[in-house]
């Protein structure tokens, strides 16, 4: 069974089960060579800096290292750093929380998502498409679009009974470059 306390243990347990992501990593806010090495090695019109240890944390987008490293004044002791996926807002077909229940009465899922190019993990649930609890037998999960892709992903690594953040896209990007992107892994927090 997954457990996860935190985002940087979401961090390394995607990497882990190697998940499909966008390039991300957790860092000491002292650690500026490190900073700098993770835009070097990724460049990108836009990354996001996230608080670790909290939901809902403290988030800033910026456009390079220079504007991160102004930022870093901003968190305690860690930031996650990752690539924003903002610009493949075009290509995203749905984006959500899901967590499949694996039961002896049957399958589960719950899921909240959107499938508009506005949809991020943080607006999902002001305004969600779909909002549902039901039964994988149900028809009508699988009308939702993206929805048997990430099924089928979430089949192939095993990511039962775990909260998943993902995005499924209609192109393959990523560090694996596959349709489906995994954003956060959930257990505890």
């Amino acid at each position: 069974m997954i457990k996860i306390k935190d985002k940087k243990d979401s961090i390394i347990k995607m990497k882990e089960l190697g998940l499909n992501y966008f390039p991300l990593d957790f860092f000491d806010v002292k650690d500026i060579d490190g900073i700098k090495r993770f835009f070097d090695e990724n460049p990108a019109k836009e990354y996001v800096l996230r608080s670790p240890n909290k939901a809902q944390g403290k988030f800033y987008f910026v456009k390079n290292f220079d504007e991160a490293e102004e930022k870093l004044k901003n968190f305690s002791k860690e930031v996650t750093i990752s690539v924003s996926y903002n610009e493949f807002k075009d290509d995203l077909i749905i984006v959500g929380d899901i967590k499949v229940h694996k039961g002896f009465n049957g399958d589960t899922v719950d899921l909240t998502a959107r499938a508009d190019s506005n949809a991020t993990h943080r607006n999902i649930y002001e305004n969600p498409q779909y909002n549902l609890h039901a039964s994988l037998e149900d028809d009508k999960v699988w009308e939702i679009p993206g929805f048997s892709k990430i099924m089928r992903y979430i089949s192939e690594h095993s990511l039962y009974d775990v909260i998943i953040e993902f995005a499924v896209y209609d192109c393959k990007i990523g560090v694996k470059k596959e349709n489906v992107v995994i954003t956060e892994l959930r257990t505890t927090y």
